[in-house]
Formats: structure tokens, C-alpha cells, sequence
């Protein structure tokens, strides 16, 4: 606050200006008019002289007052062409450029400090641009690799039938990783780009959240987890293709992460406009650094599943819940459990 008071007591460049100007003008009458009057007060010399002398005082007082204001000008524009070399430096890709904040002008120190902050997030940017660009190399060569690999081992002919078809089940489990890594980033990237959302129906929440479950009952049965749902009957007005996702995130990442024979919980409750939907489940937990980074962009905090998923889940189902105009929280413990909870509004 105290920063905030200091900026605006400061000065306009009007203001300046202007006081240079009436301070010039006002030097040289006073200056003028004062040599008039003493010449006639004391009677020296004729009108001649002291109109002569008074013009000389006058155009000393114009010299003297241009080189002021030319030299408070160069100060006043000194910080200007010191912004205009930075947008040089920041045009060529330098983001490490900063300036000084300090100006006797409001306008220039509040120039000053907007280019710092735009300087700043567009570094934060290009970090997080150069981050995704060598995320997604990684996760693109290993799957990459490894179908190149099993490819050439097929390519031996002394391989047995049960060998062979090992490999090509390989090759299948890497192409759909692939397939299933571009959807995300397709999907991702497309609702980065996207402020509001579209085609929004009203539909039966609970309905949707049960047969997202039931289309992950192989995987669920396969780990032989007891399934405890409560869902309450909702009304929602949303788009429904984008919640489903959040839904199948949600619960194939408790079933990934659940252990044999755990259980699932998932809930629906609507409360004063407000919907809350939880997915719980008693698998591995998650630290609390892991917990920071859980909706980054291609983080797996767990690498004994690394090859199960892009690490994009999250952040694909926190981007949906952020355009729908809710919230996503995430409570964990190692070794006990997680539930991650999503606040929706029953309207969308």
C-alpha cells in the first residue's frame, strides 16, 4: 500500500512540462520587467539603453531556461529509450531483462513496473513452453522405442508362436499408449485455447457418474475392489462429454492406484446450489510434494505406473473443472489413501 501511495504522489509528465514552461516564462518577465523598473527608478540611461538592455536580459533568461528544460527533457526521456532498448532485448528472446521502477514521472514508473510484471509472466511462459516441448519428446520416444524394439525382434524367424504374439501384444499396448498420449494433448491444448463452454444440456449427474463406472468394470472387477457409491439424484446444466472425462479420470486413476481388494467410494451430494462430487480410494496415497504437482503437466509422482498413463489426466480434468466454474481439491495420505473432491454449480 505504502509502494502504491508513493507511485501516484508522483508527479504527471503534463505536469512537469507545463510547471518547466510557466517557470521559463515566469523567470523571464519577472527578470525583464525587473531590469525595466530599476533603469527608470534610478534613471539611468536613456529608453534606448534600457530597452536594449532589458532584451539582452530577456534572451539570457530564454537561453538559460531552454537549457534547463533541455536538460530536464533528456532526464525525462532517458528511462524511455532505456524501455525502448529492453522491448528490443525482449523482442530478440532475452526475458531476463528488468527496469528500474524509480521515475520522478507517474506515467514512466508505472510503465516501468507493467514491463516488468509482462516481462515476467513471458519468461514464465517460455519455461513452461520449453518444459512441455521435452515432456512431450520423452513421452513420445519411450513408447516410440519400444515398439521399434519389439518390431525388430519380430523380424527373427526362429521366434515361437507364443513369442510372436507377445511382442505384437507389446506393439498394440505402446500404440494405444501413443494413441491415447495425442488425445489428451489434442484435448488438452484445445481447452487451454477455450473460455466458455458450449452445447450445455441439463442431464442426470448421478446416471452419468454410474455409467462411467460400469464401463470401468473390468478393471475394477480385475483388482477385485468392493465399490461403495452414493450418489443422490442431481439435475446438472453443463456440458456433458466434458464432465464425463473428469468422471473417467477420476475413477480409473482410484482404480490404478487402489490395491488388491481395497475399495472405491465414490459420492454425489447437492447442496445449496452447489453440487459435490468425491472419488476415494485406499490405495498408495500421495506425498505432499507429489500432492503440489499432481495436476502439472505430464507429472507422475508414482513411476511404478509411469507406463500406464501421460501424466495429463489431471491436468485435463482440472482445466474441464476450471471452464465449468468449479473447484478441485485433493486430500491424501501415503500408504491410506486418496479422495479428490470437485465443487461444480448446478447450472454450470
Amino acid at each position: 500500500m505504502a509502494n502504491r501511495r508513493r507511485r501516484f504522489s508522483r508527479a504527471k509528465v503534463s505536469h512537469i512540462l507545463a510547471a518547466i514552461i510557466a517557470g521559463i516564462v515566469t523567470v523571464s518577465m519577472v527578470l525583464t520587467y525587473g531590469i525595466i523598473y530599476i533603469l527608470l527608478k534610478l534613471e539611468i540611461g536613456t529608453l534606448t539603453t534600457i530597452l536594449t538592455s532589458s532584451t539582452y536580459v530577456g534572451l539570457l533568461t530564454i537561453v538559460l531556461g531552454t537549457g534547463i528544460a533541455a536538460y530536464t527533457s533528456a532526464r525525462m526521456l532517458q528511462p524511455i529509450l532505456k524501455i525502448n532498448d529492453a522491448a528490443k532485448k525482449v523482442a530478440k528472446g532475452d526475458f531476463t531483462v528488468r527496469l528500474d521502477e524509480r521515475s520522478i514521472a507517474r506515467e514512466i514508473e508505472e510503465i516501468a513496473v507493467n514491463f516488468n510484471v509482462m516481462v515476467k509472466e513471458l519468461s514464465n511462459t517460455e519455461t513452461l513452453r520449453s518444459d512441455f516441448i521435452s515432456n512431450v519428446s520423452h513421452e513420445f520416444k519411450t513408447p516410440i522405442a519400444a515398439i521399434e524394439g519389439y518390431t525388430t525382434l519380430l523380424q527373427d524367424e526362429r521366434l515361437s508362436r507364443s513369442e510372436q504374439q507377445e511382442y505384437i501384444a507389446r506393439i498394440l499396448e505402446n500404440t494405444g499408449r501413443l494413441s491415447r498420449m495425442t488425445q489428451s494433448i489434442l484435448s488438452l491444448s484445445q481447452l487451454e485455447n477455450q473460455e466458455i463452454v458450449l452445447q450445455k444440456d441439463w442431464f442426470q449427474l448421478d446416471e452419468q457418474i454410474r455409467r462411467v463406472l460400469l464401463g470401468c468394470e473390468t478393471l475394477w472387477e480385475e483388482k477385485e475392489l468392493t465399490i461403495d457409491i452414493n450418489l443422490d439424484a442431481v439435475r446438472f446444466y453443463g456440458n456433458k462429454a466434458l464432465l464425463a472425462q473428469v468422471w473417467s479420470n477420476l475413477i480409473d486413476n482410484a482404480i490404478k492406484f487402489s490395491k488388491n481388494g481395497g475399495t472405491l467410494s465414490i459420492s454425489c451430494h447437492a447442496e445449496g446450489g452447489l453440487v459435490l462430487v468425491s472419488v476415494r480410494d485406499t490405495g498408495i496415497g500421495m506425498s505432499e510434494e507429489i500432492q503440489k504437482h499432481a495436476f502439472d503437466k505430464f507429472y507422475q509422482g508414482d513411476q511404478s505406473h509411469a507406463g500406464k498413463g501421460s501424466g495429463l489426466g489431471l491436468a485435463l480434468v482440472k482445466r474441464i473443472v476450471s471452464l465449468c466454474g468449479g473447484s478441485i481439491a485433493i486430500e491424501s495420505k501415503e500408504n491410506v489413501g486418496t479422495e479428490i473432491s470437485v465443487t461444480l454449480g448446478i447450472e454450470g
